[in-house]
């Protein structure tokens, strides 16, 4: 069914129905009920991706993303922008383009955050490791009515948002059964977290909240103790973990960010035995020593496709008002060598 049809059928104009689909004013209420009436009868739905092929040439639609530098030391941001530009080569006809803005700490969000504000962008992707400042990101955004879709961490803001994330409770929580099947009651646990300027990352911290509670849960006392790095730095082991690593029953390790890759050679530097892993994130250096058993589990975030989802959803939001896939809970999938998925 055409807009060419309905006009035919309401006896109107092709103008007075594009009117009619629009809300735009210019048409009494009696000719506006005919035309919906046979829009409802015909089941007419709007072809929204024939219209944005006629207006990609005309009016793009622009997409900021600001994430953190992928350098070394942020290698797993490599992953999002690889599903963000997927994304962006499947809508490029439609007229999406994105542009990336980078930051390596709160105060380069802020300012970068800022700049996007500032220029006319139609949405915005980013991740949510500042509160203060993710918080006033929010406020800039609704007051623009620029939707903004936040991705890999969650965290309690004063206002309503989208996330695209995995439940970090959750995803701690099978941390900790995994551990506890390969450690037992017997044995030390270690978590391990990442530092960023303002502290413990949030999913890190929710990660550890949930790895802990599992215990809890089970009523199963065991010592956990918490090894917390910064994110400037490589791990280095301290002389109060020589004497913690220096035991010989076994440890379980639980690493809440993509950094397991570190622990296996300073096991081995420092001779540390009977130990167990579980990470987050296939990226290459950790899918190295989980296929020679120096990592057991890895627990997968899908951060390619966050970054997929987070373009699509948005474009499905612009263009139809379908704020369906703007909120997306990934689930926690458990990697084993057996199990690597496809890199592709």
């Amino acid at each position: 069914m055409s807009i060419k049809r309905i006009a035919k059928l309401a006896n109107v104009s092709i103008g007075t129905v594009d009117r009619v689909l629009h809300n735009r004013t210019g048409v009494s209420k009696e000719t506006e009920r005919r035309v919906l009436e046979i829009i409802k009868e015909t089941g007419y739905v709007r072809n929204t991706t024939a219209s944005r092929l006629k207006l990609a040439s005309l009016k793009k639609i622009k997409i900021a993303v600001l994430f953190p530098e992928a350098k070394h030391n942020w290698n797993y941001w490599k992953l999002p922008k690889k599903g963000i530009t997927k994304a962006v080569n499947e809508l490029n006809e439609l007229g999406v383009v994105v542009d990336e803005f980078l930051f390596f700490d709160s105060t380069s969000f802020r300012n970068q955050a800022d700049k996007i504000v500032l220029d006319d962008y139609d949405a915005l992707v980013t991740v949510a490791f500042f509160k203060e400042e993710s918080n006033v990101l929010l406020q800039k955004a609704n007051a623009k009515k620029v939707p903004l879709v936040f991705i890999d961490t969650e965290m309690d803001l004063d206002s309503p948002a989208n996330f695209i994330r995995q439940d970090s409770i959750k995803a701690g929580m099978v941390a900790g059964r995994l551990l506890h099947g390969l450690v037992g009651e017997t044995g030390q646990y270690f978590v391990v977290n990442m530092l960023n300027d303002r502290g413990i990352h949030a999913n890190n911290k929710q990660r550890e909240s949930g790895f802990r509670a599992y215990f809890d849960k089970k009523g199963i006392q065991v010592p956990i103790k918490t090894i917390n790095y910064s994110m400037v730095n490589e791990f280095e082991v301290t002389e109060e973990m020589k004497i913690w690593f220096d035991s010989e029953g076994p440890k379980g390790i639980f690493v809440t960010n993509s950094k397991s890759h570190l622990l296996p050679e300073i096991f081995e530097t420092y001779n540390v035995t009977n130990t167990s892993i579980v990470g987050f994130d296939v990226n290459k250096s950790n899918l190295k020593y989980l296929k020679k058993d120096k990592i057991n589990f890895l627990i997968h975030q899908q951060p390619r496709n966050q970054g997929y989802a987070a373009i699509k959803g948005l474009f499905d939001f612009l263009t139809k008002g379908d704020a369906a896939a703007l909120n997306l809970d990934i689930p926690v999938e458990i990697v084993v060598k057996e199990n690597v998925p496809s890199s592709k």
